[in-house]
């Protein structure tokens, strides 16, 4: 195997160790009991006077309890102010000393400024993932780690960097990246189950227009057998099979209707439930529903300005239920064919709007998606295969 050319000395001791914790990885698999749960999480966007914030710290703690690991999956913070990295950093230790949980972060788009880069990003957070890993990524803040369970995290830094320190808020997957993705996933022994995270969605493949190299990471999962792909990014519950590939996106805990994702592992399969944070009855329950109900209202108003129905009130309050549907998960079949049937979905049908709102919510009603809720990847566990070079 072609060695990774990095001037990272420390990345190069925890190469050292690679061959050792894949062995142990195997070993820990085969034992009976290997079975371990995470709680996922993504886009807190931490700041420093953040509404509700302190009763999300808690409640996710809470919900942390009894768990072998937590991931955050980016957009930890909000605009990268070493304030914000401090809150994070305290909050995480407060997980890790209160529970027990290991913590696993990436970086999203958010957590990122010009002279905060990827180094910065390793630098800071070193203990919660990435001085545990037995291989880094040399051109991002990306690592590969084996919990105590057995399990292959892949935590990817799905952020494209450029010498200017630009960062598309859409992100990218470089070339450089696939090649040590490619490298991580060809060195685990047959059997390993394999969690890949990253902070932004790779399906379908439209998406690649958005994030450069997502559809080749994509791929490469595929062709490893790596079969679950987690990510943030877009603040909502959302889940995409595309040939065998297995993508779940985390909603926000600090936004209606306030859940964390619950994975567990049994062999080499996962399977994803979203778990409530807060009691519908409870304050902080109560101000995110009004939050999403006054948000999905301001979206129908924006997109039904300029149309004969600007002040239809059936028309708005039409894409509000379906809005608050979508974002509580709570979106099935028959409702999407009710909606559908409805007399004020031909008015959005008929009127040209000027966002993209219409498109987006015809969308998801025409081709409702799995219960984003409870979800099974019957198979995610690397094999070997010949794959082509991604550069």
């Amino acid at each position: 195997m072609r060695k990774l050319k990095t001037g990272d000395r420390m990345t190069k001791i925890f190469r050292s160790f690679q061959p050792l914790a894949l062995l142990l990885a195997g070993i820990l698999t085969a034992l009976p009991g290997a079975a371990e749960s995470f709680l996922v999480i993504s886009d807190t966007h931490i700041t420093e006077n953040g509404r509700d914030q302190a009763a999300v710290w808690d409640a996710v703690k809470k919900a942390a309890r009894g768990k072998d690991a937590v991931l955050l999956l980016g957009d930890n913070t909000n605009n990268s102010h070493p304030e914000e990295h401090d809150l994070v950093l305290a909050w995480v230790r407060r997980i890790r000393e209160d529970t027990g949980a290991a913590v696993y972060l990436i970086p999203g788009n958010h957590d990122y400024t010009r002279p905060f880069g990827p180094r910065g990003f390793l630098n800071l957070y070193g203990a919660f993932g990435p001085q545990s890993a037995f291989s880094r990524d040399a051109a991002t803040a990306g690592y590969a780690a084996m919990t105590e369970k057995g399990t292959c995290l892949l935590m990817l830094d799905t952020n494209l960097h450029d010498p200017s320190g630009s960062l598309p808020a859409d992100g990218g997957i470089g070339g450089r990246t696939l090649t040590w993705i490619r490298e991580v996933l060809s060195s685990l022994p047959d059997g390993t189950p394999v969690l890949v995270c990253g902070h932004h969605p790779i399906l379908p493949k439209a998406r690649d227009a958005r994030t450069p190299g997502a559809a080749a990471l994509g791929e490469l999962l595929r062709a490893y057998g790596a079969g679950l792909y987690l990510c943030g990014h877009d603040h909502g519950f959302g889940t995409v099979e595309a040939e065998g590939l297995r993508q779940i996106t985390v909603g926000q805990p600090h936004m209606y209707p306030g859940c964390a994702g619950i994975l567990e592992r049994d062999g080499g399969a996962f399977s994803w439930r979203a778990q409530r944070l807060f009691s519908e009855s409870s304050v902080t329950f109560l101000g995110m529903k009004n939050d999403a109900l006054s948000l999905g209202r301001q979206m129908a108003l924006g997109a039904l300005a300029s149309t004969p129905y600007a002040h239809d009130e059936g028309a708005i309050e039409w894409y509000v239920s379906a809005y608050m549907l979508f974002a509580g998960g709570e979106m099935t079949k028959d409702e999407s064919q009710r909606l559908l049937d409805d007399g004020n979905c031909e008015k959005w049908r008929s009127s040209e709007t000027r966002t993209v709102v219409k498109s987006w919510i015809m969308g998801l009603l025409e081709d409702v998606p799995d219960d984003v809720r409870q979800v099974y990847v019957p198979s995610s566990v690397k094999h070997d295969v010949e794959v082509d070079d991604p550069r």
